[in-house]
């Protein structure tokens, strides 16, 4: 397993770890006046993730330095590349449908709740895409 993909099981493992937590406790998504705690629970959020993985990455840093500091040859630009497009597509189609729900009467909270959802869901699509990639040897 290559320095690139063990990167990429840490930030899906993060991901799934603190979107987890905060959608388990953080707002409750339809309510008609947006809740103060929102802010603070995605902020906690962004700092836990962030926390993760530069501890994360340290250890692994520390663990495989010289293949931390080998640069990206031409197989991992294409798998980042392909990993990224495929999450743009998934991002623009969930951002669209949460735009979408301000007609069925959805506040402005909700809309950007559904937002950073679509946010999420296409950042666990691109890591997801990057490790079967890195498997299927692209």
């Amino acid at each position: 397993m290559s320095f690139r993909e063990k990167s990429a099981w840490i930030t899906l493992i993060a991901i799934l770890l603190v979107s987890v937590l905060f959608f388990l406790h953080g707002p409750e998504l339809f309510r008609p006046v947006a809740d103060p705690w929102t802010f603070h629970a995605v902020v906690a959020s962004i700092a836990a993730f962030i926390v993760i993985e530069v501890v994360a990455y340290v250890v692994l840093y520390l663990r495989y330095p010289k293949d931390a500091r080998t640069p990206k040859d031409e197989r991992e630009q294409l798998i980042g590349l392909k990993a990224t497009r495929l999450a743009a597509y998934v991002y623009v189609v969930g951002s669209f449908l949460a735009v979408l729900t301000v007609h069925h009467g959805a506040s402005a909270g909700t809309v950007g709740y559904l937002v950073l959802v679509a946010f999420v869901v296409a950042e666990i699509v691109n890591y997801t895409a990057r490790i079967i990639y890195f498997r299927r040897g692209f």
